[in-house]
């Protein structure tokens, strides 16, 4: 009878588990000393799944990273933090979200954003795709938008000029995620 109860409640306890990141020690290198930005993976993006409904805790100023999640309905939401209070640096983020062919994006949004240094909009290049720009301190920007339900992204992230690889984070086939093998990183987002 035990052996049932613990069985029974053990996917419970692993579902109600809140998720975290550490993005360990990746550390930003100064944007004067970089190169120039360069993406070294896969020549097509890599796929993955995104759980639905699954919430990703963020830490402002504690670590970089862009934090994505996907809800119910077609809902997105794009967060990006920094390590500010460990360096006392602000992050420059350009991330551009693209929506998989014939699809599109509606209700983009702002969220947090800092009037001068922030900005949401349709990508120039592709129409389809929007842009978040931010410079982030101590504290969340992101952005907010609608999809068809099910339809897949693709997430090209920057950060301080250069392919944001280690600092993705997301929730996909039940295990919190942290880096991407590609930029862009296609996001499937699982059964509804």
């Amino acid at each position: 009878m035990r052996r049932a109860l613990f069985l029974g409640l053990l996917p419970l306890v692993l579902f109600s588990a809140a998720c975290g990141y550490d993005n360990g020690n990746a550390r930003r290198i100064p944007y004067e000393e970089q190169e120039p930005a360069t993406c070294d993976g896969p020549a097509e993006p890599v796929q993955t799944a995104i759980d639905t409904d699954r919430q990703i805790e963020v830490q402002p100023g504690e670590g970089a990273g862009v934090f994505i999640e996907y809800a119910t309905g077609g809902h997105w939401l794009l967060r990006t933090t920094c390590d500010t209070l460990k360096n006392n640096t602000p992050c420059a983020w350009d991330v551009i979200i693209t929506p998989e062919d014939g699809r599109s994006i509606s209700k983009a949004v702002g969220e947090d954003l800092e009037a001068g240094t922030d900005s949401v909009g349709t990508y120039p290049e592709y129409p389809r795709s929007y842009q978040l720009v931010t410079e982030t301190n101590g504290d969340v920007d992101g952005i907010r938008f609608d999809t068809e339900p099910g339809t897949a992204i693709a997430v090209d992230a920057f950060l301080d000029g250069t392919c944001a690889l280690p600092y993705f984070f997301w929730v996909g086939d039940g295990a919190a995620h942290g880096g991407s093998p590609s930029n862009p990183l296609v996001l499937i987002p699982t059964a509804e």
